[in-house]
């Protein structure tokens, strides 16, 4: 076999190879053209628009959709209601971190007990909206009920502007501690053993251990719940529209997603909805990006 023959086979499996890397690539290339960029090129361009959504007229109005929701109390009022959204982060992933322990380290009943938190992950949020309203119901709620055994006067946690707020942001670290201990236990046992056994050697504590060892190797896992978590708790929108018909009690629950989709669809007004939307995922790749730069000093990025 000749040098120019093997040359020319080279490559025309390279160019083969080119076609078949092309012809897998083109369908998710077409799905991400057409579902995303696309429409998020549309919203962009809708954004200095007064596009109602009903009629094909769109007149340019420049920053004045901005300007509007900028000046709007509603949306401030959303705004900090979206911050509170952020509370359940610290609590799941603390739970999170513990849960996986006991896990790791083989606690009878581990298994099981994992099993039971990871439902309400899987779960419908439907359904666990459901329970929940019933639990917290004021008249005949389970937490009210306990809470009468000791002459307490429970208060109306779905109805009072000051509670609402609290009931949601308890039933996401609920819902969340689960799948987080997972992600937890999985980098838990990626960690090698011969670090414990050298720091046991050298007569470590296992409080030392956990703060020496295994907190700073879980960090990565840490950082990639705490960047996933904060950009899920911006865009908190189920928990609220079902919990509440109009965003609760003078608007003590909505959230900026909720916001969003009240002015696009409850007003109809998707030029102003859009603005809101460009401007509120600026805010969230500027929270990632400086989230991205703090971790440099606290994740441990290995050897």
């Amino acid at each position: 076999m000749t040098t120019t023959t093997t040359t020319r086979r080279a490559s025309s499996m390279r160019r083969h190879e080119k076609l078949w890397g092309l012809a897998f690539v083109t369908p998710i290339s077409l799905q991400v053209i057409l579902f995303c960029i696309i429409p998020v090129g549309i919203a962009i361009f809708a954004s200095f628009t007064d596009w109602n959504g009903l009629s094909g007229r769109r007149d340019f109005i420049g920053l004045d959709n901005f300007t509007e929701f900028l000046t709007d109390k509603y949306f401030w009022i959303a705004s900090g209601n979206t911050v509170v959204m952020l509370l359940p982060i610290p609590f799941y992933l603390i739970f999170g971190i513990l849960f996986a322990l006991g896990s790791h380290r083989g606690t009878p009943g581990s298994t099981v007990f994992r099993v039971l938190f990871f439902l309400p992950y899987i779960s419908s949020i439907v359904a666990l909206v459901v329970l929940w309203k019933w639990i917290f119901n004021y008249q005949y709620g389970l937490v009210n009920q306990g809470l009468a055994l000791f002459g307490i006067q429970g208060p109306d946690w779905l109805g009072d502007p000051a509670w609402i707020k609290t009931t949601i942001v308890i039933m996401i670290a609920w819902k969340m501690i689960g799948i987080t201990s997972i992600y937890i236990l999985a980098a838990l046992k990626n960690i090698p053993g011969v670090y414990y056994e050298a720091a046991r050697i050298d007569g470590a504590s296992t409080v030392r251990q956990f703060f020496q060892i295994t907190l700073p190797m879980l960090t990565p896992a840490i950082f990639f719940l705490t960047i996933v978590g904060i950009i899920g708790s911006l865009q908190t929108f189920v928990e609220v529209q079902l919990f509440t018909s109009d965003g609760g009690r003078n608007y003590s629950a909505a959230t900026i997603t909720y916001y969003i989709w009240q002015k696009a669809f409850g007003d109809n007004e998707l030029g102003l909805a859009s603005a809101t939307a460009f401007f509120f995922a600026l805010v969230i790749l500027g929270v990632t990006l400086i989230q991205f730069r703090i971790s440099r000093r606290w994740v441990f990025e290995g050897e």
